[in-house]
Order: C-alpha cells, then sequence, then structure tokens
C-alpha cells in the first residue's frame, strides 16, 4: 500500500497493475424509520451497538445524539464510545443518532425572546424534538433493543442548548446530560439563570451534568463560565448532592473541536461512580505491605459496595466487573494467602464463566493450594474459551488479552505434564 502510494506521488510508472486494495468497515450503523406523531411524518434514525455485542444478551444504556447530521462528529464520537468500552471505562452503550429533519435552528431550540429571537427568527420546535425523542424514539428503541433504564442526552453546539432545555423541562426522561459548548446566553442570559435555578432547586431527580466549553469560542465560553459558576455556587449554597456536576474548560479548543473531548471526558465523568480504582488499591496496598488476609477480604467487599452504590445511582446493573476481583486474586497469591485467592477467583468464575481468563486465573489458585487435577480443568476451560473468542471480531485489547491467557494456560498445562512425565521416569 505504500509503495504504491509513493510511487503515484513520484509519478514512477509501476511495472504491474495493483489490485485496489478491500475496503473494511470499521463502524457500521442499522438505519431505522421511526414513525412520529410529533412530526407527522417518520424520522431517519441511525443505531449503533459496540463490535461483538450486537447478538448478546447484553442491556444497554441508551446515548441520543441530536446532530448525527454531522457524519464526521457522529462517526468520531461512535470510535470514541467503542475506545472507551473496549478499556472498560465506560460500560457498552447503544447510540442514537437523530438528524434533523428540515431545520436545525428550529428543532433543537427553546422559544427565543429579545435580541434572540431577532437572530433566530425560526427558534422554538425543541418542545416538538422533546416530544418525539421522549414519547416515541425512546419507547421504539426500548421495545426493539436490550435496554437499560439509564439515558444520556449528548448535544453540542444548539445541541447542547437542546440537551440543558431538556434537562428543565423533562427531568425524568434523561439521567446523564452532556452539554458542549451550549449558547446558554440564550434569550439574553435568562435561560442561563433559569436553567441554573431549575437544576439546583430540582431535588426529586438524581442526575448528572457534563458542561464544556473552549477557550477559543469567547461568546459561548464567557457566558457558559458564569453560569457553571452560578450553578455551583446554588448547589453549594442549599448542600445538595441529588445533581453530579463537573464543568471542563478546553483552553485550546474552537467551538467546533470541543464535541472530541468533551464527549470522552463526559462519559468518563459520567460513569466515574462504576470504575473501580483497583490500580490505586492495590498500590495501597503493596506499599502498605499488606498480607493479612482478612484485610484484604475486607478491600474486596468495600470495593463491591462502592460499586453497587455507584450502579444504584446509575440504574445499570450491579454485577462488580472482572478485573477487579482478578487483581486482588493475584495479590493474594503475591500475599502468600492461597486459599483466600482461590476463594476470590472461584466467585469470579461463577460470576464470569464464560471468560478465558476467570478460568485461567482459578488454575493458577488451585496450583497454588496443590489441587492439580482441578487445575488442569480449568486451564483446559480456558484455552477452550480464549480459542473460540480469538475467532471473533475484536479490539486489539480484546484479542491481544486472549492470545496472552491462552498462552499462558497452555504453558501451564505443559509443565504439569513435563513435571508428570518426569516423575513417572
Amino acid at each position: 500500500m505504500w509503495m504504491t502510494l509513493t510511487a503515484l506521488a513520484t509519478g514512477v510508472a509501476l511495472a504491474h497493475p495493483v489490485e485496489p486494495a478491500q475496503r473494511e468497515v470499521l463502524l457500521t450503523v442499522t438505519h431505522a424509520q421511526i414513525p412520529s406523531k410529533a412530526f407527522h411524518t417518520a424520522r431517519d434514525v441511525s443505531i449503533w451497538v459496540p463490535d461483538g455485542l450486537a447478538s448478546t444478551s447484553t442491556r444497554f444504556p441508551v446515548v441520543v445524539f441530536p446532530d448525527a447530521e454531522e457524519k464526521g462528529q457522529f462517526r468520531s464520537a461512535l470510535a470514541n464510545i467503542q475506545f472507551l468500552v473496549d478499556r472498560k471505562l465506560i460500560p457498552p452503550l447503544l447510540v442514537v443518532g437523530v438528524p434533523y429533519l428540515a431545520n436545525r435552528r428550529h428543532e433543537l431550540t427553546p422559544p427565543a425572546t429579545g435580541s434572540t429571537a431577532q437572530l433566530y427568527p425560526a427558534a422554538g420546535g425543541a418542545d416538538q424534538t422533546m416530544q418525539f425523542m421522549a414519547d416515541e424514539l425512546l419507547p421504539w428503541i426500548d421495545a426493539h433493543y436490550p435496554t437499560l433504564p439509564t439515558r444520556v442526552l449528548v448535544g453540542h453546539s444548539l445541541g447542547g442548548l437542546y440537551a440543558l432545555y431538556v434537562m428543565t423541562s423533562r427531568p425524568d426522561v434523561f439521567r446523564i446530560v452532556i452539554a458542549l459548548s451550549p449558547p446558554v446566553n440564550w434569550n439574553d442570559g435568562t435561560f442561563s439563570t433559569e436553567t441554573a435555578t431549575r437544576l439546583a432547586t430540582d431535588t426529586l431527580h438524581s442526575r448528572t451534568l457534563f458542561l464544556a466549553s473552549g477557550g477559543l469560542e469567547p461568546p459561548i465560553d464567557e457566558p457558559t463560565t458564569a453560569f457553571a459558576a452560578r450553578l455551583r455556587t446554588l448547589l453549594d449554597s442549599l448542600h445538595t448532592n441529588h445533581l453530579r456536576f463537573e464543568r471542563r474548560r478546553y483552553p485550546r479548543d474552537t467551538h467546533e473541536m470541543t464535541p472530541l473531548p468533551g464527549l470522552v471526558d463526559g462519559l468518563r465523568m459520567a460513569f466515574d461512580p462504576i470504575l473501580v480504582p483497583i490500580d490505586s488499591v492495590i498500590g495501597d496496598l503493596a506499599a502498605r505491605h499488606v498480607q493479612d488476609s482478612s484485610v484484604i477480604r475486607t478491600t474486596a467487599q468495600q470495593l463491591e459496595s462502592r460499586y453497587a452504590a455507584g450502579a444504584a445511582t446509575l440504574g445499570v446493573p450491579g454485577a462488580f466487573p472482572e478485573a477487579p476481583l482478578d487483581v486482588l486474586g493475584g495479590y493474594s497469591l503475591d500475599a502468600k494467602q492461597p486459599s483466600l485467592a482461590v476463594q476470590l477467583f472461584r466467585e469470579n468464575r461463577d460470576r464470569y464463566p464464560h471468560s478465558s481468563n476467570a478460568h485461567e486465573s482459578m488454575g493458577e489458585g488451585l496450583l497454588a493450594i496443590g489441587d492439580t487435577a482441578d487445575a488442569v480443568g480449568e486451564f483446559h476451560s480456558a484455552v477452550t474459551i480464549a480459542t473460540a473468542e480469538l475467532q471473533k471480531p475484536g479490539s486489539v485489547v480484546t484479542l491481544g488479552h486472549e492470545r496472552d491467557v491462552k498462552a499462558a494456560a497452555v504453558a501451564q498445562l505443559q509443565a504439569l505434564h513435563k513435571d508428570q512425565t518426569t516423575s513417572r521416569q
């Protein structure tokens, strides 16, 4: 491929014709026509599920993008979500892209007054769009896909304005809102004041708001900064925790660039309550040279309790992820606590019976307590599962992990076979 491009660029004739490269589809979306009474027509939407999960029983939080007609931005969002899912920084998400139907400045804007009405004479269709999303689109998605009740709304520019408007107008619909570069000075600033007050005083709905703007978009950045300060002051004065709020400013970014870092940071912030900080926990245990099995077990219980509480606030399943317990089991082996390691590994294997890693780790634990026969069975299970997983499409991270697990299990089986052969001789 590089030789072909170089030759064409320099004008060198090729000795042999080059066959066209096969195109690989990296992101696949499904289009659906959603009947809409609100718009008196069907709305075309794009639906995306992370790679490898379309045919599984996984249930998904739903992310809605009201600006899917901007193909570059939408594809970038899908790629970044896949990246975060692969690295287990967020749960798998089902994404719904909603292009505007006829007039974006109408469909994404609240009613306009004052000087805003002069700049946006067609404004005022946000309620119609909100009716479609809340009462038609989301019920249709729930009926056709395995969803969770957690809803995320991501909007940029007028889409961000729309997202904030939805938060106060239909607070029951979206648990998480990511508003990127919203023109909060709408209606000569009254929108900003009213929205901050409504968000701060609504103690009936537990929600998350991530708000971002760029340092190179002063007309957006300055009002957004003032809005964030006002909202934070109100939240602090009311001593309430019903709204998780974070404001992020990107000093080097223009209006067009904030969707790129803002989406990644917003999703990470939103799902932080279910991110288990296992690396820092293990670092702390190692720094204190903890070898007491009761301390390690208590640590595991505390992490699970923290995760369950975070999952409850987000409305996602409370199943503790596989990796943290696996790491704690490995730490237990290093701390000369093999019995505890086997307990932790067994819990993980029982929760994740289709994980090659869970079986391989279980085998390691069983070896440590001298149960060779059962360890062999676990290693064989790990090899079988990993071999099957390697035949499926997946990310470099996922496939690399499966190869490593398979190699480790094979190495253990070979070592055990060698030991048995030597002992017979």
